[in-house]
Formats: C-alpha cells, sequence, structure tokens
C-alpha cells in the first residue's frame, strides 16, 4: 500500500474514531446522569416516607390522647348535666399542661361548644358553633376526624375530632384537641434535605423550612385554598421555579436566593392518613456535576486509548505475518491433538469391548449352564403334555404348554442380557431405571455367584431415574460384581451386599463384600493398578480406571472404601431425575 492511500485511510479512522468518541462520551454522560437521578429520586422516596413516618408518630400521641378524652368520666359528666363547665374546663386545662397540647374542647351534641381548656383566657368560646366544620362532620359518623388551619398571625393548628358516645352507641358530644404545628416542626430544622406537607388546597401546611410554611404550590392544588380556615392574604406562592427535562426527569430550577436548591428534583407520596402529599426536595446538583466528571473521565480514557490505538496500528504491519505463521501452527497442532484424541478414544472403546468378549468367553460355561436347565425342562414338559394329549388330559397338558412358556421367556431374558453386554453402545445418554439395569446385572453375573459358593444380599428401589448409558452402566455393575467374586475365591466367609437406594437428588448403588479389602486403596483408579496375579484370567478385565470414567461421564462419582468389619464398598453416585419426569419421556415410554 502507498503512503497516500494508508494517510487517507488514517485520516478517516481519526475522523470516525473522534465522532463515536464523542457520543461514547454524550452516552456516559446520560447514562450516568439517569443512574444519579434515580438513585437520587430513591432516597428521596426513603426520606419523604421517613418523614411522613415521624410527622404520623408526632400526631399519633395527639390522637390517641383525643380517645382518652373521648371515654373519660368528666367529659360525660359535662355533657350528662353532672358537672360544671368550669370544672371541666379546669380539668382540660390541666390535662393540657401535661401533655403539651395546645387545647382541648369539649362540644354538645350540635356541635356547639360547652368547657374550653381555654375559657380563662377566651370564655367567650363557649356557645361557639362548629358543628360544620370537617373534623366534627367526620366524628359525627364516629369516625376520627381531623382538621387544620392558620390564624392571623401565621400560626397553623391541627385538629382532632372524636365523639362521645351513649351506651346505645349514638353520639352525646365531642371532644377536640388542638395541636400546636410550629411546635412539632422545632425538631425538623437540622434536616439538610427540604420537606414540605401540602394539603389538598396545594398549601405548604408543615415544613422544615419556616419560610416554606403557608406557600402555595398551584400544581398541587385539589381543592380551593377557600376550603380551610386560611385569613385573606396569609398565604403566599412557593417561590417561583421553571421545570426543565434533564436525564429522562424533571427538574425544578430555583431562585438562588431562596431556601430551595437551584436545581430540585422532587419526589412526592400521598400520606392519606393526614390527607397531605408529603414532597422532598432533593438537590440534583451533586448528580449532574458526577455526571459531568465520569464524562471527563470517560473522554480522557478514550484520548489514551486513541494514542495507543494509533501505536498499535503502526506496529501491526510487522506483527501480521507472525501472528498469521503462529495461527497456522496452532491450527496444525490443534488437528493433531484432536486425532490423536480420537485414536485414543478408539482405542479406549476398543479395549473396553474387547474385554466384554473376553468376559463373555469365560462366562460361557455358566451361560451354557443356564440355557440347558429350560431347554431340559422344556423337553420334559413337551414329552408330558404328548402323553396328556393322547390320554385326553387336555387341561394338564395346557399347564405343561403354559410352563414351556415360561421357560422360552427365561431363555429370552438370558439371551437379552448376553446381548445387550456384548454390544457396543455408542448413543447419547438416556433416562434409565438403575433398578432395571441392576436386576439385569444381578441376573447376568448368579450363574458365577452360585458357581463360586457366595451369598448374595440384594437391596433394590423400585425406581431410581438417572441419566446414563444403560448398557454401559450394566458393564460398570458386572464388573463390580465380578471383581467382588474374584476378591472372595480365598475366604472362608462369602458374601456380596448390594444396595440401591435414593438419598435427596442423588442416587446410590453400594456393592460391597467381605474379602480382604484393597491394599492401596489410593490406587484404585489409577490405569494398569490392578490387585490381581500376573496372569489371571478371571474378571472382566474392563478395569476400574474405566468404569471410574464411564461413571464420570454420566455426571456421577464412583468412589471405594475399606470396610471396618473387612472388605471393600464400592459406591456409584449418579444425579437422580424425578419419577414422574422419567415416566413421562417419549424415549423410556419406547423402550
Amino acid at each position: 500500500m502507498g503512503r497516500a492511500p494508508r494517510v487517507k485511510k488514517l485520516h478517516i479512522f481519526a475522523a470516525t474514531y473522534v465522532v463515536l468518541s464523542l457520543a461514547l462520551v454524550a452516552t456516559v454522560y446520560q447514562l450516568s446522569l439517569k443512574s444519579g437521578l434515580d438513585q437520587l429520586s430513591r432516597s428521596g422516596a426513603v426520606i419523604v416516607e421517613q418523614s411522613a413516618d415521624r410527622l404520623i408518630a408526632q400526631l399519633e400521641s395527639y390522637r390517641e390522647l383525643t380517645d382518652l378524652m373521648a371515654r373519660h368520666p368528666q367529659i360525660s359528666a359535662l355533657l350528662e348535666g353532672r358537672s360544671t363547665t368550669e370544672r371541666t374546663s379546669e380539668f382540660m386545662l390541666r390535662t393540657a399542661l401535661i401533655t403539651g397540647t395546645k387545647e382541648i374542647h369539649a362540644l354538645d351534641a350540635n356541635g356547639k361548644v360547652q368547657a374550653s381548656s381555654i375559657l380563662e383566657d377566651q370564655p367567650q368560646i363557649i356557645g361557639t358553633d362548629w358543628s360544620g366544620r370537617a373534623d366534627v362532620v367526620a366524628a359525627r359518623t364516629r369516625r376520627m376526624g381531623v382538621y387544620h388551619s392558620a390564624d392571623e398571625n401565621g400560626q397553623r393548628s391541627y385538629y382532632f375530632a372524636r365523639s362521645v358516645l351513649r351506651d346505645d352507641s349514638s353520639p352525646q358530644g365531642y371532644v377536640v384537641v388542638k395541636v400546636n404545628m410550629d411546635e412539632l416542626e422545632a425538631e425538623w430544622r437540622i434536616d439538610e434535605t427540604v420537606v414540605t406537607f401540602f394539603d389538598p388546597a396545594g398549601v405548604g401546611f408543615v415544613s422544615n423550612r419556616l419560610g416554606l410554611a403557608l406557600r402555595r404550590d398551584e400544581t398541587l392544588e385539589r381543592v380551593p385554598p377557600a376550603t380551610f380556615d386560611y385569613p385573606a392574604g396569609l398565604i403566599q406562592q412557593l417561590p417561583s421555579y421553571t421545570p426543565s427535562a434533564v436525564g429522562g426527569v424533571t427538574l425544578l430550577n430555583f431562585p438562588k436566593d431562596s431556601e430551595m436548591p437551584s436545581r430540585a428534583l422532587a419526589v412526592s407520596q400521598d400520606v392519606p392518613l393526614i390527607d397531605m402529599t408529603a414532597r422532598a426536595f432533593m438537590d440534583a446538583q451533586p448528580a449532574i456535576s458526577q455526571a459531568r466528571l465520569l464524562a471527563s473521565l470517560s473522554a480522557a480514557l478514550l484520548s489514551l486509548f486513541g494514542l495507543g490505538f494509533a501505536i498499535f496500528v503502526q506496529s501491526r504491519a510487522r506483527l501480521a505475518d507472525q501472528l498469521r505463521l503462529e495461527a497456522e501452527a496452532n491450527t496444525k497442532l490443534e488437528a493433531r491433538v484432536a486425532k490423536r484424541n480420537a485414536q485414543l478414544q478408539k482405542a479406549q472403546d476398543d479395549l473396553v469391548q474387547a474385554s466384554k468378549l473376553t468376559a463373555l468367553g469365560q462366562m460361557s460355561a455358566g451361560i451354557s449352564h443356564e440355557l440347558n436347565q429350560p431347554i431340559s425342562a422344556i423337553q420334559n414338559y413337551a414329552a408330558n403334555a404328548k402323553k396328556l394329549i393322547e390320554r385326553g388330559r387336555e387341561p394338564e397338558a395346557s399347564e405343561n404348554l403354559t410352563l414351556i412358556s415360561e421357560q422360552t421367556q427365561r431363555m429370552g431374558r438370558i439371551i437379552h442380557n448376553l446381548r445387550g453386554f456384548a454390544r457396543k453402545e455408542t448413543e447419547p445418554l438416556e433416562k434409565v431405571n438403575v433398578a432395571e439395569v441392576l436386576s439385569a446385572s444381578l441376573e447376568f453375573a448368579s450363574q458365577r455367584i452360585k458357581s463360586e459358593g457366595v451369598t448374595l444380599n440384594a437391596t433394590t428401589a423400585p425406581e431410581a431415574w438417572v441419566d446414563a448409558g444403560q448398557v454401559r452402566l450394566q458393564q460398570v455393575i458386572v464388573n463390580l460384581l465380578s471383581n467382588a467374586v474374584d476378591a472372595l475365591t480365598d475366604c472362608a466367609r462369602k458374601e456380596i451386599t448390594v444396595s440401591l437406594s435414593k438419598r435427596r437428588d442423588q442416587v446410590q448403588l453400594v456393592i460391597s463384600d467381605t474379602g480382604p479389602g484393597l491394599a492401596d486403596i489410593e490406587r484404585a483408579f489409577e490405569p494398569f493398578y490392578t490387585t490381581k496375579e500376573i496372569g489371571a484370567s478371571k474378571g472382566l478385565g474392563l478395569g476400574l480406571s474405566i468404569s471410574y470414567g464411564i461413571i464420570g461421564s454420566f455426571g456421577g462419582l464412583l468412589s471405594v472404601e475399606n470396610l471396618a468389619a473387612g472388605g471393600a464398598a464400592f459406591t456409584i453416585t449418579l444425579p437422580a431425575l424425578s419419577t414422574p419426569e422419567a415416566k413421562n419421556d417419549p424415549d423410556i415410554a419406547s423402550h
């Protein structure tokens, strides 16, 4: 390639890289900003919820005081004419001083004030009609009534009202408790985040910033401000702000001289218990600054990367040939390794098959004996059946024919097991019932077990489904049984115990014997390791190392241990399948 085309190509690459880098920096800024604002929104939701819980908890004691006063005998005595206004008002004054309540009032059934804790200061309050106020109206229906208002001095109050019930559950009067909200807010002033509770008229009734109290936000207005008892000219507008969309959310931009953050994320939550909306004004400037910082770092990293990549491009031409040669060499090496692995796998498969055929030859005498017995029985039953037919004893002859059929089935099972053991399995794994494979293996090895005088104790589960190769699993089981018989050759006590069980999500098959055990148990599964004499012809020749590999290919484990009472125990552990899953499998249903 000439110099001019190469320089042109480099310029195109540089321009493309700059455009992509700018796009990536912008993406980093947007994602970082969105993540920061999302985190800010989650934090705001927590703050709003905590603030609402704190306010409700502060008001709860006054709610409970209202319930207590509504059930107090002194109030009932007043409403029933058994006490005077002065005595009841004195009682209310003492209660208000003890509990920190601003005012307590008792109303008759018509909603007129009959006694008050402020009787001494404002005697004219007696007879005042509060029947139309929201809290009294709600208390008339035996609910807890709530109400809030502000006086000419801007002092905000919250009211609780509860009905005083007669014995027939009808209201005979009402108790109203008045709370000074300025005192409740005193402990809120140190909060860093601005939190304000807006009533349905959009008026900030409770706030941790004194300057935001009784400020109105028209966007939150649900009812006219005249709904509440606010004096004229007392309500002012919230500091003016302009909304702007940033990072997929709306931010409120306040003047810098206000008590609000200059760029605020408003997080709101309705508080039905007090019929207000809690709103936290989260400072979004740190999230914006963090996004800008990450974008700057991204730009710096991309610049460094671009410089490094330019250096790399210069050296790439010299390294290309070397890399190509190395790639070709690696390809050839991988091909040779794959070919060698295939040869080794084929050699192992041939060894396994040859071992099986050798074992079949060694077992031929026992298998012939197994087949001779049913053949002789068939001959006898056939001769007897012929004589019985000649004598007209057809029912007894039919029984002999049934016995002949049973012996034929027995011969079929022996031949089926023999053919299955000799088959060279190449199919993938399938769902197999280990109980059926174990039964076929025990039947296959039963003749040698009997001929060696070995006692077999077998405990099996009816169903134990696993993913395996049926033929290979049977070969491993028969190999372990054969090894166990070999180990008992010179023993006085000859016993083999076979146990098949399901434990949680595993299937375990344990084959143990009463032989001498393994002298070097750590080498049991090493290739070419054997405990038999050189030239010995017993056993299948399958080898524990190959058996170990077969079980491992099923995702299981073949392990061995020497027993304390003598002998060795081989354990096959395989992952279990649920019985319904196995029964519903179409492949198993076809076996």
